[in-house]
C-alpha cells in the first residue's frame, strides 16, 4: 500500500489523472480548507462556500484525465473558485431576469402567439448576429456557448492561447450585446 504524504501536488495530480482515488483524496485533504476560505471570503456564507468547495473538487475529478497542471495547484484552485462563483452570479442574474420577465409577462397578459413570435424573432436576430461575427470569433463563441467547452479545451482544439479564447468570447459578447440591447429596450421597457 502506498503512502502518499511525501508526494508533491504535481505527482498526486498525475496519479489522479490515472484514476488513483487515494491520491485525489489527499489533494482534497490538503486543499479543501484553502478552497473553502477562498469561497467564504466572497460569499460570507458557510453553506455556499461548502457548495463551491464541493463543485471545485467534483469538477477536478470529472476532468482529471485532461488536467495539465505543472505548478502552483493552489493558484489553479483559486481560479476555479473564482470561475465557479462568477458562473453562479451570472446564473443568478439570468434567473432574476427570467423571473422579472415572467412577472412582466403575467402582468401584461400577453397571449401565446405574441410570445411565440417575440421568442422566434429574438432567436432569429441572435443567430443572424452570431453568423455575422468574424469567422474565428464565431467559431470560438459557438464552441464556448453551444458545446460548453472550457477555454482550455477551445485553446487546445483551435491551437490558440486561452487568453485569445477569453478575448474572442469577450469581444463576441460585446458585439452581440451592443446589437441586441435596443431590441430588449423596445420589448422590455
Amino acid at each position: 500500500m502506498r503512502t502518499y504524504d511525501k508526494y508533491t501536488d504535481i505527482e498526486l495530480i498525475e496519479l489522479s489523472r490515472n484514476g488513483d482515488q487515494q491520491a485525489f483524496a489527499l489533494l482534497y485533504e490538503r486543499y479543501r480548507s484553502i478552497t473553502y476560505k477562498h469561497a467564504y471570503l466572497f460569499y460570507q456564507d458557510y453553506d455556499k462556500a461548502q457548495d463551491v468547495t464541493q463543485d471545485v473538487f467534483t469538477k477536478l475529478w470529472n476532468k482529471r484525465e485532461s488536467l495539465h497542471i505543472t505548478s502552483n495547484f493552489s493558484a489553479y484552485l483559486h481560479r476555479m473558485v473564482r470561475h465557479i462563483i462568477l458562473n453562479q452570479l451570472a446564473h443568478q442574474k439570468i434567473a432574476q431576469k427570467f423571473h422579472d420577465y415572467t412577472e412582466w409577462h403575467q402582468s401584461e397578459q400577453r397571449n401565446d402567439v405574441d410570445e411565440y413570435i417575440i421568442e422566434k424573432e429574438l432567436a432569429e436576430i441572435l443567430h443572424h448576429k452570431i453568423d455575422k461575427l468574424p469567422k474565428k470569433m464565431k467559431e470560438v463563441f459557438l464552441l464556448s456557448r453551444e458545446e460548453q467547452k472550457s477555454h482550455q479545451e477551445i485553446s487546445e482544439q483551435l491551437n490558440i492561447t486561452p487568453k485569445t479564447v477569453r478575448q474572442q468570447i469577450y469581444n463576441a459578447l460585446l458585439i452581440l450585446k451592443s446589437n441586441l440591447k435596443y431590441i430588449f429596450i423596445l420589448l422590455f421597457p
